[in-house]
């Protein structure tokens, strides 16, 4: 599941994230790079706050950087703006806002795979793209966002400033973006078998019902 969830992040990356904005957060966290890194090695000569040791200081220095660059891309806006097409009520709302599904949807988006039910086809046709887009845009907000804070700890454990039981806690949330990717693993399985199942027949009626009644058939007097 991870390997096909990474693989629709991949593909679909591009309908979610703005290449434009994209490349301006890049430009932008590159700069920041330079000038914080700049600064850090100064104040490395003049404190040394990194460490003494010939190793430690660089490795300390690296790992900080890359944390604030990384902190400073998510800040940036890079998703795709919203289409003037869809609005609720007079009111511009985004299509990748998304994480949930209706109820009838949701078994299938579980550990263990299930058919698809010809009656809920088009219910995960129309959830399922939509809950992958908000994955997507989840995955490309707070992805950069959790790795920068767990660089920013690795540095402060490298140069001694935090407990090594204190930056475990932080590596809990950086966890949490495999899961997404395993959501979006699930959610196209779903996708892929609710397109195999052949659509219910829209011009069959509903199936009819007895005209005798049910239960018991005496008669009362007068009947």
């Amino acid at each position: 599941m991870f390997k096909l969830g990474w693989q629709v992040f991949r593909e679909q990356l591009g309908e979610v994230v703005d290449p434009v904005r994209a490349r301006r957060a890049v430009w932008l966290a590159l700069a920041v790079t330079v000038l914080v890194c700049v600064g850090l090695v100064v104040l490395q000569d003049a404190f040394r706050w990194a460490g003494p040791g010939p190793f430690q200081a660089p490795v300390t220095i690296l790992l900080a950087t890359l944390g604030v660059g990384l902190i400073a891309f998510s800040c940036c806006p890079t998703a795709r703006p919203p289409a003037t097409a869809n609005t609720i009520n007079g009111r511009q709302v985004r299509a990748d806002w998304q994480l949930t599904v209706r109820w009838s949807v949701q078994p299938y988006l579980g550990r263990v795979p299930q058919a698809v039910a010809p009656d809920d086809r088009a219910a995960v046709l129309n959830d399922v793209p939509l809950l992958q887009r908000g994955l997507i845009r989840q995955l490309s907000r707070t992805g950069p966002v959790l790795i920068g804070f767990a660089l920013l700890g690795l540095a402060a454990l490298s140069a001694g400033g935090v407990h090594a039981y204190g930056l475990a806690l932080g590596f809990v949330y950086v966890c949490t973006l495999p899961d997404l990717v395993l959501r979006l693993g699930r959610a196209e399985r779903a996708r892929l078998a609710a397109l195999a199942v052949t659509p219910p027949d829209p011009d069959a009626g509903p199936a009819q019902r007895r005209r005798d009644p049910a239960g018991s058939k005496l008669r009362l007097p007068g009947e």
